[in-house]
């Protein structure tokens, strides 16, 4: 070991510290620095809505709305859930009654499919997603 590299080794605390490879290499392998796998998205639900009225997830599981808030006072309802960076959910909307003809719902903050009924987010950084219900 070269006497600069004792003095490292020693300013690094020594016996703490593992000492230089033999022949004082001082290279680095490449590092690899990754970002959260998963983001934040808050879905809120409103409007003319009831116990059974809510939003389900699949994946992971969300049941957000009506019954599961029953001790909220509050009109906008909110939940929120962590999923997987850039990998598609579907938001569902639930109600008693037919989609279309008793309710609809109004999607903000996804793209809508199944004729409205659901939506898809690919999330690549917090989102947040509105489901406004409307009875007819």
């Amino acid at each position: 070991m070269s006497l600069a590299a004792a003095f490292v080794w020693a300013l690094a605390g020594g016996a703490l510290a593992a000492p230089p490879p033999p022949g004082g290499s001082t290279e680095v392998e490449g590092v690899v620095i990754t970002a959260d796998a998963d983001v934040r998205v808050m879905v809120a639900v409103g409007g003319d809505i009831d116990d059974s009225t809510y939003v389900a997830s699949a994946p992971p599981g969300l049941a957000c709305g009506g019954a599961q808030y029953q001790y909220m006072t509050r009109e906008n309802r909110q939940c929120w859930l962590r999923i997987r960076r850039k990998s598609p959910i579907i938001l569902t909307a639930q109600a008693s009654g037919r989609y279309g003809v008793d309710w609809t719902v109004q999607w903000v903050g996804c793209e809508p499919v199944a004729n409205g009924a659901a939506c898809t987010i690919s999330a690549a950084d917090e989102a947040q997603v509105a489901a406004l219900f409307t009875r007819r």
